[in-house]
């Protein structure tokens, strides 16, 4: 697991995953979904999420979007990262929007 060794690292990388986002993931949402980092992939069930949303920071260092599970349908807002091959993983479930089914 990769872990900002500082908090400008912290904040360079949730600049890079806005832009990364902003430029690869947000203008073809209908056609991406990001997985679950491999650390975190057994956690959440190797599930895949669906971006539904503008990426946004919270804080200055966690990078959100709202998406829909490929599993269950709920829609939530998840913590992306921007890795070191350049790819946009989800770390973890913030809240839940919706449940499956609703909406």
């Amino acid at each position: 697991m990769t872990v900002a060794a500082t908090p400008e690292m912290a904040m360079l990388i949730a600049e890079r995953t806005l832009e990364k986002y902003a430029k690869d993931y947000f203008p073809r949402l209908s056609q991406v979904s990001i997985s679950f980092r491999g650390d975190r992939a057994e956690q959440y069930n190797y599930d895949k999420i669906r971006p539904l949303s503008k990426a946004r920071l919270q804080g200055k260092t966690v990078v959100i979007v709202e998406g829909q599970s490929t599993k269950t349908g709920a829609t939530s807002l998840y913590r992306i990262e921007c890795n070191s091959w350049n790819l946009i993983e989800a770390l973890e479930v913030l809240e839940e929007i919706s449940p499956p089914g609703a909406g």
